[in-house]
């Protein structure tokens, strides 16, 4: 299996006065083919890197939308393809104190759905609009991460049935 980690070094930057330098590793998701993982730890890792990867990308945007743990994570009993017993877990689905601007919440879906593209989401569909926006998007392991922002934004991911 190849590895489902991206390494994408930042720039090494020297401040002249202090001499000192700072350098800036990210980890970054990226896109792989069913499964990432062969355990759900292993999908619960690569899962909550790209969660967070959204989270930062849509607070870069709005700074005003701050976002934190508001639910717990939770497990759920599945069926694998071969008829055994796997886990579902859904990460903690993160929210803010105020919705994203009504004006901007096209820029905000596309801040959104480029973030989770990368990593692999694909097959975007906006859940029933009210007032607010609800868009939900899919992986090949059938993970799906959705971004909602109404009365708050929220950020929630829900990893597919994977081994124990």
């Amino acid at each position: 299996m190849t590895s489902v980690w991206s390494f994408r070094l930042g720039a090494c930057v020297v401040v002249p006065a202090a001499l000192l330098a700072a350098c800036t590793t990210t980890v970054t998701p990226v896109a792989m083919p069913e499964p990432v993982a062969t355990t759900s730890a292993g999908a619960v890792e690569f899962y909550t890197a790209v969660q967070r990867d959204v989270l930062t990308a849509l607070s870069a945007e709005f700074p005003s939308v701050r976002f934190e743990p508001k639910y717990a994570s939770t497990t759920a009993g599945c069926t694998l393809p071969d008829g055994t017993s796997g886990l579902t877990v859904h990460l903690p689905i993160h929210g803010s104190g105020r919705p994203v601007p009504v004006d901007e919440l096209d820029r905000a879906a596309r801040v959104f759905e480029d973030t989770a593209a990368r990593a692999g989401f694909h097959g975007r569909h906006v859940l029933p609009p009210d007032t607010g926006l609800a868009v939900r998007m899919f992986a090949a392991d059938g993970s799906y991460i959705t971004f909602g922002s109404y009365v708050a934004a929220t950020v929630g991911l829900t990893v597919g049935c994977y081994p124990e």
